[in-house]
């Protein structure tokens, strides 16, 4: 389970949620600016219009596993989790040409079957946060202030492009920059 990512350098990891809202100029903003994003896709969110994270993908966005109902998995039997997680993920592997490997539970919830779960679908790590972003104003865990490695969970939103603008100041503010999952986890988390 991973909410951190140990660097030197000032980074953070940007990580989105679900696919409920879909802003063009969110696409334009990432794909412009070069801004690495780990999207957690619902495949219940994001079933009308695959196309659209497909965009965010060629801009450079990960493409990784959030279930296909964003259900509260401890309710859940081990074979329904099962489902949920690998069911999505072979949606995405037709969608997006390469199987997710990174989960991340709806609710930050889980169990032991949740683990095993993602484990048997082929999942490398579990993915939490240490920030939550919510219009545009971090919540810290760590009161006042980033750290290096430091996952920071947004959720697609109405006023994405706005609010996503908002937080990278703050980063940059702090001294940080956003950088990419894939370039500071092991090879063969990807594999």
């Amino acid at each position: 389970m991973i909410s951190r990512i140990p660097v030197q350098d000032k980074v953070v990891f940007i990580t989105i949620d679900d696919g409920w809202e879909k802003d063009a100029d969110f696409v334009r903003l990432i794909r412009d600016e070069r801004i690495p994003v780990t999207l957690f896709l619902e495949n219940l969110a994001v079933k009308k219009n695959y196309g659209y994270f497909r965009e965010l993908q060629q801009a450079g966005a990960l493409i990784e596993d959030h279930t296909m109902t964003h259900p509260y998995m401890p309710r859940l039997s081990y074979k329904r989790q099962k489902q949920e997680i690998c069911d999505a993920a072979g949606i995405y592997t037709t969608q997006y040409g390469a199987r997710p490997t990174l989960f991340r539970a709806p609710y930050g919830s889980t169990d032991h079957d949740t683990l095993r779960a993602a484990r048997d679908c082929g999942m490398k790590a579990i993915f939490f946060w240490r920030e939550v972003v919510s219009n545009g104003k971090i919540a810290y865990q760590v009161p006042g202030r980033l750290h290096p490695g430091d996952i920071m969970l947004v959720h697609f939103n109405p006023n994405m492009t706005a609010d996503f603008k908002k937080m990278l100041r703050t980063i940059h503010k702090q001294g940080f920059r956003p950088a990419a999952v894939r370039d500071h986890l092991p090879a063969e988390f990807f594999q």
